[in-house]
């Protein structure tokens, strides 16, 4: 396997670059912002050095203009993971007949006039999906998957569960491990990484299962519906136009006629 790093357009426009400026000057005050140079870096993961046909079809489909000429700083999706971009993108490539081309990302190539402080590198972008980098040619490296483990909530009760929630990042609240260690002293076992993932994932706020599925109560009167229900009721009373809604993870509305 090999890896291809090809140089793309600019990836911000004027008016966001200002915008990013303006943020590293709040993060960073009295920091003289330099000058940025900022464009699309593609990495290419081949099954053997591609050819020079297969480079100019991967090169015109990217909007590639050549090999990467360096840069100061990368950022890109966080080494280890796949983005939802680099999953179409690779299946744009199988569909298009380019072959060897195992899989394809993108990230954005730095270059400064001068050095840019970590502040100002913070506001560029997501640490929960992206990383910073100095060298990003490992970026389709993967090491081996880490052994599963248990934490010991039948001898160490809540304890266990803090140890994972800080180590697993659960983000889940005091009463949700006090009922953890509840539940599984009550089975007479200790949970897995897996399930304390998993618990945290399915009682988190972006499936709306938590406080948005709760009762709510003000000044003392329950309402008549939860939160995830007051926003169900909008399709509830104007539902026309719409074939399915809040199931199978999806929603369908109706379409249109047209012409080709």
């Amino acid at each position: 396997m090999t890896t291809i790093l090809l140089l793309g357009a600019d990836a911000y426009s004027p008016f966001r670059l200002d915008a990013a400026k303006e943020a590293m000057r709040a993060a960073a005050p009295g920091f003289n912002v330099p000058d940025i140079d900022a464009k699309y870096v593609y990495a290419l993961l081949a099954s053997k050095e591609p050819g020079k046909e297969t480079l100019s079809r991967a090169s015109e489909l990217l909007g590639a203009t050549g090999p990467c000429d360096g840069a100061d700083f990368f950022i890109t999706p966080r080494k280890g993971t796949i983005s939802p971009w680099s999953s179409k993108a690779t299946d744009i490539f199988r569909n298009c007949g380019i072959k060897g081309i195992v899989r394809v990302e993108r990230g954005i190539r730095f270059k400064t006039s001068a050095p840019l402080p970590e502040k100002c590198k913070a506001v560029l972008f997501d640490r929960m999906t992206e990383g910073v980098y100095g060298d990003i040619t490992d970026i389709f490296d993967a090491g081996e998957p880490a052994r599963g483990r248990t934490y010991d909530v039948v001898a160490r009760g809540v304890e266990a569960i803090e140890e994972a929630n800080e180590a697993l990042g659960l983000a889940i609240s005091r009463p949700e491990m006090e009922y953890l260690a509840k539940s599984f002293k009550a089975a007479g076992r200790n949970p897995t990484d897996a399930e304390l993932v998993m618990f945290g994932q399915v009682n988190s706020e972006h499936c709306r299962h938590k406080i948005f599925g709760a009762k709510f109560v003000i000044d003392g009167k329950a309402q008549p519906k939860s939160l995830f229900e007051m926003i169900k009721n909008t399709h509830a009373k104007t539902p026309g136009g719409t074939l399915s809604a809040y199931k199978d993870n999806s929603a369908v509305v109706e379409g249109f006629e047209t012409e080709i």
